[in-house]
C-alpha cells in the first residue's frame, strides 16, 4: 500500500556532452525527461535546444512496411557500433525504398486479382447470352446496357408494358436481384434511362469485355489463375527478402529507435550559452547507478532531490505492492493513480473487493467455476481483469462452505459439518427468517466499519498531504468520523444493546460539536493553516449556503451505509434464484431435472458474476474512495526502447 520513491535529477554540462548525456539516460530506461521549467523558476535566460527530430519519419515508416510485410523486428541490442546519423538516415532510405518496391509489386498483383475477380462475377451473371460485348459496344443507333435490378423493381415493369422502348431482358437472378440488360433508340435513351434509374437499375461496366460471355468468362478465370501463381511468387520473394536481410532490418530499427529515443530527451532539454540543461525523474533505489555513469561525463553536474520536496512538479508515481495486492492496480489505475503524496489505495481494495466479491458471490461450485475461468482469462487472453478475479474466487468458494451451498445445493455439506464440528447441518439457513435479518444487519454493520476505516485513511492522506484543516474538520476528517461514529454507537446501544447512552451531554459534545465543526470546516481550516483570509466575504450568505451543504452531507452519511444493504442482498438473491431454479427443475421431473439445474446454474453463475463484480466496484469506488481518495496522480513512464507492436 505503498508509493514508489521517485528522486527528481537535474543534469547540466557543455554542450559536447549532450549527445552522450542523452545517450546515457536513454540506455538506462529508468528515466523520465520533464520540461525544464517545471524544476526551475527562473528559466528567462534558457532557450530550447536547436534540434529536429529526423528519425521518427522513418521510423514510422518503416514500422508500417514490416507491418504490411508481416515482418516483427527485435531489437539488436548487442550491436554497439555507433553508426553516423547521415549514414543511418541512408541505410533507412535504402531499406524502405527496398520494401516499397516488393510491396507495391505485391499490392498491384493484389489489386489485378480484385479487378479479375469482379470482372469474372459481373460475367457470370450474363452467361448464355449469345451476343458478342464488343459488336454491342460498337451498335451507333441503340444503346445496350447491362445491369442489375432489385426484384420488386423488375415486377414493376409491367406497369411499363405500353411503352415499346422499355425492354428488359432478364439473365439470372437470386433472392434479391434480377441481372439482364435493357436496350433503347439512341434518340429514346434519355427517356428509357430515366424510366430504369427509377427502379434503381444498377449498370455494370461491360463495355470493355470481348467475345461471348462464355468465352470471356474463361478468358478471366484462366487470367486468374495466372495472377495467383505471380502473387505467391511475389510472397515468396518476400519471406526470401525477410530472412536474407533479418539482421540488417533489425539493425537499422533498433538504431532509428535509439536515436528517436535520444531525441525525444533532447526536445524537452534547454540550453543555457554553452551548456545544456536536462531534467527528468528516476526511482530513488536506482538513481545512484544512472548518477555514476553520467559523472564518467567531464562537464556534467547532476543534482538529485526527493520527490516530495518537489511537489510543485507534480512528480509521477510508480506503485508498489506485494503479488496479491499487485492485480488489483488495474482497478485502482482505471480510477485514478494517487498523487506523490497521497496513500496508495490498491492493497485497500485488493483486501475489501476481494472479501466484499467472496460474500456476495458465496458459491463452492459457482466459486471453483469461477477461478477455472479467471485463470483462462488470465493466461490465455491475457486479460488483466482475470488475475484479479483469482483470489475474489477463492474468496466465493470460501464463503460459499460457510453458507453451506454447492450448485445451489444447500445441504450438500452437512455430512461435512458434521464430521468436523459435530452439527447436525450447516450453521447458517440463508433463507430463514432468523437469519435473513442477521445478515442484513450484518451487511450494514460491514458497511459501518469499512466507512470508518475509509475515515482514517482520509485522515492520515491529509495530514500526509499536510492539509491539516481537512484531517481536522472535514466531513471525513477527525470531526466527521467522530460525528459518524457516535450516532452509529448511540443507535445501536439504544436499540439493540438497551444502553441508554444518548445523554444530553453525549449528544452536544459527540454529535453537536463535530457537526458545528464541519459545518465551519472551511473557515476553520484556513484559520488553522495559517491563511489570513479565512473569514467569509458575506457570513450570511455562508450560513444558507452551508445549511443546504450540510443536508448533503447527512443524506451521505445515510445512503453511503444503506447502499451495503446490497451486499446481504446478493447472499439472499443467490439463494432464491437457486430455489426458483430447483423449483422448475422439480416441475418438469426426468432428465429435464438434470438439465434445468445444468442450464440455471450457468444462468445464475454468469448473471451473478457480471453483477457481483460491478457492485462490489461500485461499492469500492463510490462509496469508499470517494471519502479519502482524490486519484490526480501521473504514471511513472520511463522512455524504453520497445518492439514494434502489429
Amino acid at each position: 500500500m505503498a508509493v514508489a520513491q521517485i528522486k527528481s535529477i537535474g543534469i547540466i554540462g557543455l554542450l559536447k556532452d549532450f549527445d552522450k548525456a542523452a545517450e546515457i539516460c536513454g540506455k538506462s530506461e529508468i528515466f523520465q525527461p520533464e520540461e525544464v521549467n517545471k524544476f526551475y523558476s527562473e528559466t528567462d535566460k534558457f532557450v530550447p535546444v536547436s534540434i529536429k527530430n529526423n528519425f521518427s519519419a522513418p521510423l514510422e515508416k518503416l514500422k508500417s512496411l514490416f507491418d504490411e510485410i508481416g515482418f516483427e523486428p527485435e531489437l539488436d541490442l548487442a550491436d554497439d557500433d555507433h553508426i553516423k546519423k547521415a549514414e543511418l538516415l541512408k541505410q533507412s532510405s535504402e531499406a524502405v525504398n527496398s520494401l516499397s518496391q516488393i510491396i507495391s509489386l505485391r499490392d498491384k498483383i493484389n489489386d489485378d486479382i480484385s479487378n479479375c475477380m469482379n470482372v469474372i462475377e459481373q460475367t457470370s451473371h450474363f452467361l448464355g447470352l449469345d451476343l458478342e460485348f464488343e459488336k454491342i459496344s460498337a451498335c451507333e443507333y441503340i444503346k445496350v446496357n447491362f445491369g442489375r435490378l432489385p426484384l420488386d423493381s423488375y415486377k414493376k415493369l409491367v406497369n411499363y408494358e405500353d411503352n415499346p422502348y422499355v425492354a428488359f431482358f432478364p439473365c439470372t437472378s437470386d433472392d434479391n436481384y434480377c441481372w439482364g440488360v435493357y436496350v433503347a433508340p439512341i434518340e429514346e435513351s434519355d427517356e428509357v434511362d430515366r424510366i430504369f434509374s427509377g427502379l434503381y437499375f444498377e449498370h455494370n461496366a461491360l463495355g470493355e469485355f470481348k467475345g461471348l460471355p462464355e468465352d470471356y468468362y474463361k478468358s478471366q478465370q484462366a487470367k486468374l489463375s495466372e495472377l495467383k501463381k505471380d502473387l505467391e511468387e511475389s510472397n515468396r520473394k518476400i519471406e526470401e527478402f525477410k530472412k536474407a536481410n533479418r539482421n540488417t532490418l533489425n539493425r537499422i530499427y533498433t538504431h532509428l529507435e535509439q536515436e528517436n529515443l535520444y531525441c525525444t530527451i533532447k526536445l524537452k532539454a534547454m540550453r543555457y550559452n554553452q551548456s545544456f540543461i536536462i531534467t527528468g525523474w528516476v526511482p530513488e533505489n536506482q538513481a545512484e547507478t544512472l548518477v555514476k555513469q553520467l559523472e564518467t561525463l567531464e562537464s556534467v553536474e547532476i543534482t538529485t532531490d526527493d520527490g516530495k520536496n518537489m511537489l510543485k512538479s507534480h512528480p509521477p508515481v510508480k506503485l508498489k505492492n506485494c503479488f496479491f495486492s499487485r492485480p488489483f492496480e488495474y482497478y485502482t489505475e482505471m480510477y485514478g493513480l494517487p498523487n506523490y503524496n497521497e496513500i496508495d489505495p490498491t492493497t485497500f481494495i485488493a483486501i475489501t473487493y476481494t472479501v466484499l466479491f467472496g460474500i456476495m458471490f458465496g458459491d463452492v461450485g459457482h466459486g471453483i467455476i469461477l477461478l477455472f475461468a479467471a485463470i483462462f482469462m488470465w493466461k490465455k487472453r491475457n486479460m488483466p481483469i482475470g488475475r484479479l478475479l483469482i483470489p475474489c474466487a477463492v474468496s466465493s468458494t470460501i464463503f460459499g462452505a460457510v453458507f453451506g451451498s454447492v450448485f445451489g445445493f444447500e445441504h450438500v455439506l452437512d455430512p461435512l459439518y458434521k464430521s468436523l464440528f459435530g452439527f447436525e447441518e450447516k450453521p447458517i439457513e440463508v433463507m430463514a427468517p432468523a437469519t435473513t435479518n442477521y445478515i442484513i444487519y450484518s451487511a450494514v454493520g460491514i458497511g459501518v466499519v469499512l466507512l470508518i476505516i475509509a475515515m482514517f485513511l482520509n485522515i492520515y492522506s491529509s495530514l500526509k498531504r499536510k492539509s491539516v484543516g481537512e484531517a481536522v474538520f472535514g466531513i471525513n476528517g477527525l470531526a466527521g468520523l467522530v460525528f459518524y461514529s457516535s450516532v452509529v454507537a448511540g443507535l445501536v446501544c439504544q436499540m439493540f444493546l438497551n444502553i441508554p447512552i444518548m445523554t444530553p451531554l453525549y449528544i452536544v459534545l459527540l454529535i453537536v460539536v463535530p457537526l458545528v465543526l464541519v459545518f465551519l470546516r472551511e473557515p476553520l481550516s484556513k484559520l488553522v493553516e495559517g491563511n489570513k483570509n479565512w473569514k467569509p466575504e458575506k457570513w450570511g450568505g455562508f450560513i444558507v449556503d452551508n445549511i443546504f451543504e450540510m443536508f448533503e452531507v447527512l443524506l451521505s452519511y445515510v445512503t453511503n451505509t444503506m447502499s451495503f444493504l446490497r451486499v446481504g442482498a446478493f447472499v439472499l438473491v443467490h439463494a432464491g434464484m437457486m430455489q426458483v431454479v430447483f423449483v422448475l427443475a422439480e416441475m418438469i421431473g426426468g432428465t429435464g431435472y438434470v438439465i434445468t439445474v445444468i442450464i440455471g446454474n450457468i444462468i445464475v453463475l454468469g448473471l451473478e458474476a457480471l453483477l457481483v463484480a460491478i457492485q462490489v466496484l461500485r461499492l469500492e469506488y463510490y462509496e469508499m474512495f470517494s471519502r479519502f481518495y482524490i486519484g490526480e496522480g501521473r504514471a511513472y513512464t520511463p522512455l524504453k526502447l520497445k518492439k514494434a507492436e502489429r
